[in-house]
Formats: structure tokens, sequence, C-alpha cells
């Protein structure tokens, strides 16, 4: 078994879902947290807090970004108006190992907006959880593919 991995999963700004702050989703992730896994065709907190957090550090040098009474549009940075906030609600479609010979590093990451009939097909699963979501609303839903490493293999730490 592979400590890399390739996950697909389908991601949504908290901020499009209608949470303004830290606490409220905090809220709504424990709410929620009976309902929520790490396998395929379940959501969940999404594990990154922001598309490229490296490049924003230096906004959030000094800044508890898990403050719960933090916005999460991030106003009071006005360089990240061009980003899209965390954090992030994921829906696993897919996460599989891969060998080493599979590995991209990165390469074949790619974030994109859903296609008309992805919207269509996913539309049901929000509206499980947001009852007001509307197809609309799935412009703000982005078909992610990622390459990460767990960390499952690393004898060299024991």
């Amino acid at each position: 078994m592979s400590c890399w991995r390739k996950t697909t999963v389908l991601r949504v700004p908290a901020l499009a879902l209608g949470f303004q702050y830290r606490w409220e989703w905090s809220r709504f992730l424990e709410h929620h947290r009976k309902e929520f896994g790490w396998d395929p065709g379940w959501f969940t907190p999404a594990l990154c807090e922001n598309y490229s957090y490296k490049e924003h550090s230096k906004w959030l040098e000094g800044t508890d970004i898990y403050d719960p009474q933090m916005r999460l549009d991030l106003n009071v940075y006005p360089a990240l108006v061009k980003t899209v906030p965390g954090p992030f609600l994921d829906y696993y479609i897919d996460e599989v190992s891969l060998r080493s010979e599979e590995r991209k590093y990165g390469m074949d990451d790619c974030a994109r907006p859903l296609t008309p009939e992805e919207k269509e097909k996913y539309l049901p699963l929000y509206q499980k959880l947001f009852p007001e979501f509307t197809l609309e609303n799935m412009e703000d839903v982005h078909y992610c593919r990622y390459e990460w490493y767990d960390g499952a293999e690393a004898q060299y730490f024991y």
C-alpha cells in the first residue's frame, strides 16, 4: 500500500455556502460531525484552508485563521480579494493509492469549474445539507484533483 494518494473532490468555499465567520463554520462542522467521513461518497471539511496558502502566508502572518471571530471573506486583507478564501467543504468522489511509477508530483493536479452536466448530477447532494442550494449556487463548486503524501509508510520516523 502506497502512502501517495490521488484524491478527487468537489470543493466549495464555506463563504459560498453562506458562512461569514469562523465560529459559524465551526458550529456547522460540529453539528454535522457524524455525517462527515473521509471516504468517497462523503462530505468533509477540506484539509487545506486556502488554494495557495504559501502565496498568501505573508498576509496571514501573525493572524489566527482559526479565531472564531475571523471573517471568512478576509476583507481585512485586500491582496486576498482575487483568491478563493477557505475554509472549504469537500465532497470526496475518489481516492486511490499511487505506486511510485504513477506519481506525477502535482503535474496532474487540477481545479476547474463543473460542467453543466456535473452541476445537475451533483446538485441533489448539496441540497441534502443545504435545502436552498440551487443550480446557480453550483457555480461556486469546483472539481479538484490532487496528489498528496499521507506519511503512513515513513518508517524513518520510527
